[in-house]
């Protein structure tokens, strides 16, 4: 009993024990834009930069015919009447709309341009959950608006026993000064202290980390799968011993090797 007992607390104490992807190892091919886009997200930025997939509304006061609704192409570019491409991935929309009257100004006198953002795929957060047989389940989640902790709670449909709700970590993986938040969710819901509720930032990384419960049962998991393998290796031996004494299998439920 104490060898087991050993044993799984050595599992349960076992992090990863890779090299830590420090800025400075990677020379030229070092991540320097924030979380590693093209086109990412400044640290501290209120409005959002615009990025491929996005899809933005082109008004030109006193020009209604040369108003269009354009798509952020791969290549960063959007049509402008007369222009022709102009690169807009990376800017604000503010930017965008300076950039585009400053552009046009030649063909158009007193020109006053109004760029909306119709649609924003281009932001998303990095949702990593803990699975029973172990791993990490990991999604990206679009971000739109305004978006906090307790809404990703409530869009993953919560937190079930496989989580630690008092220590859900939220991580700005920026290479230089990288930002990790402890939050404790079961607080906000159970004593409405919401300080933590904090509103989530493109490429934020949110990380369900695994309950004390559940390292415990994916060690047990993971320590009985050499006998589950033997004993479908016996079944199956048995099975054949069997085919050959009388011809025939047993009956066994479909998908099971019991």
């Amino acid at each position: 009993m104490k060898p087991l007992l050993a044993l799984l607390m050595v599992i349960l104490t076992v992090g990863c024990n890779g090299p830590n992807s420090k800025y400075e190892e990677f020379g030229n091919r070092v991540n320097t834009r924030a979380f590693g886009h093209k086109y990412a997200q400044p640290e501290y930025e209120d409005e959002w930069t615009l990025g491929p997939g996005d899809v933005i509304s082109i008004q030109i006061a006193n020009n209604t015919d040369l108003d269009s609704l354009q798509p952020i192409l791969a290549d960063g570019t959007v049509q402008v009447s007369y222009v022709g491409p102009v690169k807009v991935a990376g800017l604000t929309t503010e930017q965008i709309q300076s950039k585009i009257q400053l552009l046009l100004s030649p063909y158009i006198r007193g020109v006053s341009v109004v760029v909306t953002p119709q649609r924003i795929v281009s932001k998303r957060i990095y949702v990593f959950t803990t699975e029973l047989r172990g791993g990490i389940r990991a999604r990206a989640l679009p971000l739109q608006g305004d978006y906090t902790v307790l809404d990703l709670v409530a869009d993953v449909g919560g937190i079930d026993f496989l989580a630690d709700d008092c220590h859900l970590k939220v991580i700005r993986g920026d290479p230089r000064h990288p930002q990790v938040l402890d939050i404790n969710v079961y607080d906000m819901f159970v004593n409405g202290y919401t300080a933590g509720n904090i509103q989530l930032r493109p490429d934020d990384i949110v990380y369900f980390q695994p309950s004390f419960f559940a390292r415990i049962a994916q060690t047990l998991y993971q320590a009985t799968l050499p006998l589950k393998s033997l004993s479908l290796n016996l079944s199956e031996a048995a099975d054949t011993v069997l085919f050959i004494q009388t011809g025939r299998l047993p009956r066994r439920r479909r998908g099971t090797g019991f």
